[in-house]
């Protein structure tokens, strides 16, 4: 485990937890932040599948080129991993926004996000699309991991030049927004590019510790702020690009930076910069692992609490209701991690082993 990167997925998931408040909005003293900071909060999901891509590089890259671990292994503890909590937030969905038999099909199967329809891909418990999503990446892993160990370094670049040309040139002949928020940031079949950076991020990182008697201390210090600020900069002028732009690749730069940055424990025997000794704290490492289950249950506190607000007489609004639902859901994801997710992990991996 890498705990700066541990860590980064709480900020990250905290951040689609902003995104999902926009009853913010109809308040002028909080419409601002909204609008310019918390609107953008679905850029945590990009981050979420690059580190995927890079995680499971560092993870399985040498199992599966050294052939020491099995495909069934692989995709079970996969499925273990993500599966129990996703049946779980889906069933408790039902009450408030179950929409159809044949969608709750999809989402059984975790395939939503193949249909290019948001009443679809956004049903039941709407941020299980990217699940559905990570559950694609699963299946190609192997095949990808093999592919990039075997690619010259040439090669790599080459193919990284041609997938950004290519979201390049579906930002410039989608022009339907609705269009394009699928395409560009829904659809499996393009959210693939993300994971697959993430994979040749970590190719990138192992070049790096291969040289690491010239890296210097300053160079990840460099990565890891410049990362940070790179990403407040982006954020200051977010306005000025076009969504389908911050849909798709405008936050891959500064999302690359922070991950290279926060992994210096990989390349030295422990982390060496002030962020990443931050960031191995171990509150922040715990909020880290329960980062899944507060994304994915996230929005039902969100759907819940709305419906419930003001049932026993009390009826908060704006940022009073906010902190409040924030609680519940930490407490929620707490419970979920240590008495949904550990245990059905190992359960399901000893079953099918």
């Amino acid at each position: 485990m890498i705990k700066p990167l541990t860590s980064l997925r709480f900020f990250f998931a905290f951040f689609v937890f902003l995104s999902h408040l926009s009853y913010l909005k109809e308040d002028k003293n909080y419409k601002g932040i909204f609008e310019s900071v918390f609107s953008e909060g679905f850029l945590g999901v990009s981050f979420f599948f690059i580190l995927s891509g890079f995680i499971l590089a560092l993870n399985y890259r040498d199992k599966f080129i050294n052939k020491k671990i099995t495909l069934k292994k692989f995709y079970i503890a996969r499925l273990a991993r993500i599966y129990p909590l996703h049946f779980i937030t889906m069933l408790v969905s039902i009450f408030a926004l179950g929409s159809g038999f044949k969608n709750l099909l999809y989402n059984v199967l975790l395939i939503q996000s193949y249909i290019p329809d948001s009443k679809v891909f956004f049903s039941y418990n709407a941020p299980s699309w990217s699940i559905s999503d990570e559950m694609f990446f699963y299946a190609l892993f192997p095949a990808l991991i093999i592919i990039v160990y075997k690619l010259s370094n040439f090669l790599k670049i080459t193919i990284l030049a041609a997938f950004i040309s290519l979201i390049l040139f579906l930002n410039f002949i989608l022009v339907d927004e609705k269009e394009a928020h699928y395409w560009l940031y829904i659809s499996p079949f393009i959210r693939i590019f993300d994971f697959l950076l993430g994979i040749l991020l970590f190719d990138l990182l192992l070049y790096l510790k291969n040289k690491k008697p010239e890296l210097k201390q300053s160079s990840l210090n460099f990565l890891e702020i410049g990362g940070i600020i790179t990403l407040i900069v982006f954020l200051i002028f977010h306005e000025k690009i076009a969504i389908n732009y911050r849909f798709s690749i405008y936050y891959w730069l500064p999302m690359c930076m922070i991950i290279l940055g926060a992994s210096s424990s990989f390349i030295f025997k422990e982390t060496t910069t002030w962020t990443s000794k931050v960031l191995s704290w171990k509150g922040l490492v715990y909020l880290g692992e329960i980062s899944f289950g507060f994304y994915l249950i996230h929005y039902l506190v969100l759907t819940y609490t709305h419906k419930l607000n003001g049932l026993i007489g009390i009826h908060l609004k704006n940022f009073p209701f906010t902190v409040e639902m924030f609680f519940i859901t930490l407490i929620t994801s707490i419970f979920a991690f240590e008495c949904i997710e550990k245990p059905l992990n190992n359960k399901i991996k000893n079953l099918f082993s």
